[in-house]
């Protein structure tokens, strides 16, 4: 991360350098961690008994104090489980088993220089932005494949490995709701907004396709937003890596393509037996109502481990077709250093852990979130300036809850009535608050794969801080910000509907 790439610098550019520089000034993400921790602990104390209701329940949210013998108790005894609950810890640890091999043992670089690399330029930011989007599709599987794809695809191709894992984080995180494709967001969240909306309106039906329309065309918007961002001031700022990286030709040798065919073959043999697994009406990997994408399904439920194997078995194929693996011992020295690398991750996931635990025992972000809900039905606002403000506040709520389905089911009983007082159709209150739990993922640390971003950019940076993170991905947050706000506003002067049966006004 260097300050001085460029000799011009505009206005955007000094202001993230001094985001970086102030960032990276404060002690280590590490100890940033356990200085929040300790915060939260006495605004806890401060705030305890501090009440709100919630509008889901009607039940009041109270803030706790973790400074009472009964909670020290608990931060002690739950500490190794806080840990063991961190879903960030185990899934990057077994997707790095695959991921892991699938780099080092040439694999994703000999793949790379056979079809990304031959690929127009000008082409392979925006693709990965699209793929990076709408990854979500797979649940949260996206955020742990997309930057680490990202790093090796730039770093291959002579461009900055960090530049490239915080595009695709940008838009794994930023673009979370969009996709071209229904998936689990839009049934989680069409749970809490119809019976939301059934308090005005008791005969309304809401459907799961409602914003579909919207979402589909926000993969294509933001992939381009994201490009001209990447490309405006990320790399710039960037510079030229000075990092060591294995040097990679457009060339493919004949103990490689053998090593290729292999793969091909290993993962040609694997998606057979997933499709067989998974094409019977019965089969375990869909869910009670036969959907095979269904969220409580074997095939979504499972998709960590099954992607792990879609990089592993390839990777494992190719490491014995060229010669890298003699025998089984050979195997699992790799699989054994590619997980030793991921020490430093280890680290900070042991204390964002804890971090998120204290957060939600203490009920702060929940309090925070709908106190500002409160204020905002208080103004009183209308038109474009309600739609702006609502979802600037979903944005800033979700750097204090990380839940999509947590935030707006404390939300959805107080807008969706709220907005169809005004005349507008329950699916646009949804899909504003979508576009605002979206924008702010990339930089909230609450976010718990934020932790793992850190340890991938410490792995080609040793020196890369929150703030270097921080510089990289603010850009993308701010520009989906305007431009989503802009492009929602755009698609209501139109009237083109959000998806089927999704009306823009009642």
């Amino acid at each position: 991360m260097n300050e001085n790439t460029t000799k011009k610098t505009g206005m955007m550019t000094r202001f993230l350098n001094s985001v970086e520089r102030v960032g990276n000034k404060m002690c280590d993400p590490v100890t940033l961690f356990v200085c929040i921790c300790v915060i939260i602990i006495l605004c806890s104390a401060i705030f305890n008994g501090a009440s709100v209701v919630n509008p889901a329940t009607n039940e009041p949210i109270t803030v706790t104090s973790l400074l009472t013998f009964q909670n020290l108790v608990w931060m002690l005894s739950s500490f190794t489980s806080n840990i063991a609950n961190f879903p960030t810890l185990i899934l990057g640890l077994v997707v790095v088993l695959g991921v892991g091999l699938f780099e080092t043992t040439g694999l994703a670089s000999a793949l790379m220089r056979v079809s990304v690399l031959k690929a127009p330029p000008k082409l392979i930011v925006p693709l990965l932005l699209i793929i990076s989007v709408n990854s979500n599709i797979a649940g949260d599987a996206g955020f742990l494949i997309m930057p680490m794809i990202g790093a090796m695809i730039f770093g291959a191709m002579g461009k900055n490995p960090i530049a490239g894992m915080a595009l695709c984080y940008a838009g794994v995180a930023g673009g979370f709701s969009a996709n071209f494709m229904v998936g689990s967001t839009d049934a989680l969240l069409i749970g809490y907004t119809g019976p939301a909306a059934q308090f005005i309106d008791p005969g309304y039906n809401a459907n799961i396709m409602c914003n579909w329309y919207f979402m589909a065309a926000s993969a294509v918007f933001l992939a381009i937003v994201g490009t001209v961002v990447n490309k405006a001031f990320v790399e710039p700022r960037l510079g030229q890596y000075h990092g060591e990286l294995e040097q990679t030709t457009t060339q493919v040798t004949d103990t490689e393509r053998k090593g290729l065919r292999a793969a091909g073959i290993a993962f040609l043999v694997l998606v057979v037996v997933l499709v067989a697994i998974c094409v019977p009406a019965d089969s375990p990997m869909r869910d009670g109502n036969g959907d095979l994408l269904g969220y409580a399904g074997g095939l979504i439920q499972g998709i960590v481990p099954i992607i792990m194997l879609v990089f592993f078995v390839p990777s494992v194929a190719y490491g014995f077709a060229t010669g890298q693996y003699k025998n089984d011992k050979d195997l699992v020295k790799a699989l054994v250093a590619a997980v030793s690398s991921m020490s430093g991750y280890v680290t900070f996931c042991i204390v964002a852990a804890q971090m998120i635990a204290y957060f939600n025992k203490s009920c702060l972000g929940t309090y925070i979130a709908i106190s500002g809900a409160n204020f905002l039905r208080s103004i009183n606002l209308t038109g474009i300036p309600l739609i702006i403000l609502f979802i600037l506040l979903c944005s800033l709520i979700n750097i204090l809850v990380a839940s999509a389905s947590a935030k707006w089911a404390f939300l959805a009983p107080v807008f969706v009535p709220m907005f169809m007082l005004l005349g507008y159709d329950p699916s646009f209150t949804q899909v504003l608050y979508r576009i605002g739990d979206s924008i702010t993922n990339p930089i909230t640390p609450m976010f718990a794969y934020f932790a793992m971003l850190v340890g991938l950019a410490q792995k080609y940076d040793k020196k890369a801080g929150m703030g270097s993170l921080m510089s990289c991905l603010l850009p993308y947050s701010l520009a989906y910000f305007v431009m989503w706000s802009l492009f929602i506003i755009l698609w209501i002067t139109v009237g083109i509907p959000l998806g089927p049966g999704g009306a823009i006004h009642l």
